[in-house]
C-alpha cells in the first residue's frame, strides 16, 4: 500500500479539528490539542471559508439509495425530529442553502434496488444525455464500465475540490487515484465510509469467564495478531454437549468467532495483504503470491475452518435465529467475537452482555500498524459527464463535505456511535485507532480481484490453504483488466 502509515491523520476528529485550509481560506494557524491519552499534538487550525456565491435557488441534485443495511447514508433530511444525527444533517444543509442560495434535492431509489440496477439507471441517464443528477453516490465496483466508458468526471480536474484536505478520506482516495486521475471519492459528505468500517466485536463477559486478558492492551502494545486471536478463539470454542460445531438454533455449542461471509477477505487485507499494490512507477500491480501471503493464508485456513469451533461461517441475515445470523450468534452469547461493521453497534444495543470493539488483527508483531478495511460495496461520490454546472457542483460538494466533517462527523461519533452504541472508554479509544487506519484495496474497489477473493473465501472457510493454482489461473485475467484500465487512463 502507498506509504500507508505515513499518511495516517494524527488529529483527533472527535474535536472536529481540520488540518489545513481550503479554497478561499486564510493562512495556516496552529493550535495544540491534548488527546485522551494525555499527549499533545499540534494541528493546523481549520481556516476554511465558505465561498461568497449565489446560485439563484438552483437545485443541487443527488442520486442515492433511500436506505442501506441499517447504515446512515442520508445526504438530506426533511425535518428536525430530535434525533441528533438527523438534525445535524438537516442543519448542515439548511445553513448552506441559505448561505449559497441553492436547494438540496436528494433523489433516492428504493433500498431493495440491486446495486447493478443502480449503476444501470445512472448509465442510462448519462447515455440519454439527461442532466438529471449533479452528484451520484454509486457502488462503482459493481460495474467498472461506468468509469471505463468515460461516463464520469475526473474529480482531480475540478479546482474547487481540495481532495487532500482532512474532510476527505485522503488515504482511501489515494489508493484509487491512478495516473493523477480520480473518478470516485470518499469523504465526510456521506457517512457510509464511517458506518461501513469493519471491526471485531467481543463479549467482555465471556472474556472474564474464560479468564482471558481483555484484548485492548494487546492492541495498544501492537501484539494483537492472528496467533493471539486464534488462542482466544480456541479458548471459547466448546461443543457443550452438541454433536458438532454445525449451527443449531437450540444447540449449546459456542464458537470463537461468528463470521460474516466477507470476513476472510477482511482478515487477509488487514493482515497486510492487499490484492493490488503499486510499482516504482506508481502503477497498480497484482500482488498476491508472495511467501508472506501464503503464510497469512495458512494461518487463516486454520483460524477460519469450522472443524474445531474457532470460527462459525454464520448466515448474513443479521439476527436470523433459525439460520444462525452472525449478529444473532454473537448477541446470544454463543461466540466470543463477531466480524462486523461499526453500524452494528446500534443494532447490538439490546445485547445483555457487555461488548467491546477492537481492530482486525495484524499478521504478526512485525506488521507496522493495524489496517482497517471498509464495506466491499462502498458508495463513492461521482459526478456524471452530463453535469452542466461543474463549478457549482464542486463548490457545493466541497462545502458540504467540509461542514460534514466539522458539524456532522463529531455528532456521529460522539453521540450516535459512542454514547448510544459503545459501552466503555476503551472501545472509544479503539474506534479512534480504526478511524485513523481506514483504507481500501484497489483491486476490490475496481473489481479486478473480487472473483478470485471469493474463491479464496470459500476455501479458507473450508480450511483449505491450497490457493496457488487459483491465483495462477486468475493472474492473467486480472493483469489484463488492470492494463485495460491503464489504457483508458491514457486515452
Amino acid at each position: 500500500m502507498r506509504n500507508f502509515i505515513s499518511s495516517i491523520i494524527t488529529v483527533c476528529i472527535l474535536c472536529g479539528v481540520a488540518l489545513s485550509p481550503s479554497c478561499g481560506s486564510t493562512e495556516n494557524n496552529t493550535e495544540t490539542t491534548t488527546t485522551a491519552s494525555g499527549e499533545t499534538t499540534t494541528a493546523a487550525e481549520d481556516a476554511y471559508q465558505h465561498p461568497d456565491v449565489d446560485y439563484g435557488g438552483e437545485e443541487f441534485r443527488i442520486l442515492n439509495l433511500e436506505a442501506l443495511w441499517d447504515m446512515f447514508i442520508h445526504i438530506d433530511r426533511a425535518e428536525i425530529n430530535g434525533e441528533v444525527l438527523n438534525d445535524a444533517v438537516y442543519n448542515r444543509n439548511r445553513k448552506l442553502e441559505q448561505q449559497m442560495n441553492f436547494v438540496v434535492n436528494e433523489i433516492t431509489q428504493p433500498e431493495d434496488m440491486a446495486h447493478a440496477d443502480l449503476i444501470t439507471l445512472a448509465t442510462n441517464s448519462i447515455l440519454a444525455g439527461d442532466d438529471m443528477y449533479d452528484v451520484m453516490f454509486l457502488p462503482v465496483n459493481t460495474n467498472l464500465s461506468i468509469v471505463t466508458d468515460g461516463y464520469l468526471v475526473d474529480l482531480n480536474s475540478l479546482p474547487q475540490l481540495n481532495l487532500d484536505e482532512t474532510w476527505w478520506d485522503t488515504e482511501i482516495n489515494k489508493q484509487i487515484t491512478l495516473h493523477d486521475k480520480l473518478y470516485m471519492a470518499s469523504g465526510a459528505m456521506n457517512l457510509m465510509a464511517y458506518e461501513g468500517t469493519w471491526c471485531l466485536y467481543f463479549n467482555e463477559n465471556m472474556i472474564e469467564d474464560l479468564q482471558l486478558e481483555r484484548p485492548y492492551d494487546l492492541v495498544r502494545e501492537g501484539s494483537w495478531t492472528l496467533d493471539r486471536l486464534s488462542e482466544y478463539a480456541k479458548a471459547a470454542a466448546s461443543l457443550n454437549g452438541d454433536d458438532s460445531f454445525a449451527y443449531a438454533k437450540d444447540g449449546s455449542a459456542t464458537w470463537g468467532i461468528s463470521a460474516h461471509s466477507n470476513a476472510p477477505q477482511k482478515f487477509l487485507f488487514c493482515a497486510g495483504e492487499s490484492s493490488v499494490d503499486f510499482d516504482e512507477n506508481d502503477d497498480p500491480v497484482f500482488n498476491y503470491g508472495s511467501e508472506r501471503f501464503y503464510n497469512v493464508i495458512s494461518k487463516l485456513a486454520v483460524l477460519l475452518s469450522g472443524d474445531d469451533g474457532q470460527t462459525l461461517e454464520a448466515n448474513t441475515d443479521d439476527f436470523n435465529a433459525e439460520l444462525g445470523g452472525y449478529l444473532h450468534v454473537f448477541s446470544t452469547g454463543r461466540s466470543l467475537f463477531v466480524t462486523g461493521e461499526i453500524k452494528a453497534a446500534q443494532t447490538l444495543r439490546d445485547m445483555t452482555d457487555t461488548f467491546g470493539i477492537i481492530p482486525f488483527p495484524k499478521y504478526d508483531e512485525s506488521q507496522e500498524d493495524y489496517i482497517t478495511d471498509l464495506v466491499l460495496q462502498l458508495f463513492y461520490l461521482t459526478i456524471p459527464i452530463t453535469n452542466q454546472r461543474l463549478d457549482m457542483t464542486a463548490t457545493i460538494v466541497e462545502a458540504m463535505t467540509h461542514d460534514s466533517f466539522t458539524d456532522v462527523v463529531p455528532v456521529y461519533y460522539e453521540q450516535t456511535v459512542e454514547q448510544k452504541g459503545l459501552r466503555n472508554d476503551e472501545s472509544i479509544e479503539m474506534l479512534e485507532i480504526m478511524r485513523q487506519t481506514r483504507t481500501v484495496d484497489p483491486g476490490v474497489v475496481f473489481g479486478w480481484t473480487n472473483t478470485l477473493n471469493d474463491t479464496i473465501r470459500v476455501k479458507l472457510f473450508a480450511g483449505d490453504a491450497n490457493v496457488a493454482s487459483d491465483i495462477e489461473s486468475a493472474k492473467t485475467s486480472i493483469e489484463t483488466n488492470i492494463d485495460k484500465f491503464l489504457e483508458f487512463l491514457e486515452e
